[in-house]
């Protein structure tokens, strides 16, 4: 509301980058799935290191197994599953930190400040990006350089049949940037 669509703002990923994506509802986690793989593969291509996906054993529980192969089928993805969350934000700063991922994708529910910040000097460390991923809006404070807000929109028309679902479309809201103006995507 108020913000309007500004796709010349829109901030490339950058390399020694961490950003925080949230979904705006629960039901909105395969959006911020898909919107942080396609932020991982922008720019991409140069770099032939591997992504790396994080996640903790009781997020199997609500929401089942991640696949990020059938998303990123041309690159080689190394899946870590962590007992728990505090294990899975350790493994996903070892992995940034030790400069052999180009890019690490970790699901955390609610990551504490001092996580962020330590997931945040690892991608800077190790010349890598990181995207930490949760299912749900939170007021945790985040040292991400960039922190989105994702939902699912209605998917467009379809040229061919309009009784067919068409493209996915989501809207993402910036809502903190450290080098720019906020703005909905």
């Amino acid at each position: 509301p108020g913000a309007a669509d500004r796709s010349e703002d829109w901030p490339a990923p950058a390399a020694r980058r961490a950003e925080e994506v949230r979904a705006a509802d629960p039901r909105d986690f395969p959006a911020v799935a898909a919107f942080c793989v396609a932020r991982a593969r922008e720019g991409a291509a140069a770099d032939p290191r591997p992504f790396v996906f994080v996640w903790p054993r009781v997020w199997e529980r609500e929401r089942g197994r991640p696949f990020f192969q059938g998303l990123a089928p041309e690159r080689r993805v190394i899946h870590v599953r962590a007992p728990d969350e505090a294990e899975a934000l350790w493994a996903a700063e070892e992995a940034l930190k030790s400069g052999a991922a180009s890019a690490v994708l970790a699901l955390a529910e609610d990551p504490p400040f001092v996580a962020s910040r330590r997931i945040a000097l690892a991608a800077e460390a190790g010349g890598a990006r990181a995207w930490l991923m949760a299912a749900r809006e939170s007021g945790t404070l985040s040292a991400a350089h960039l922190r989105w807000r994702v939902e699912s929109l209605p998917s467009a028309a379809d040229p061919l049949d309009a009784r067919a679902p068409g493209p996915a479309r989501l809207r993402a809201e910036l809502v903190r940037r450290r080098d720019g103006a906020p703005g909905v995507f």
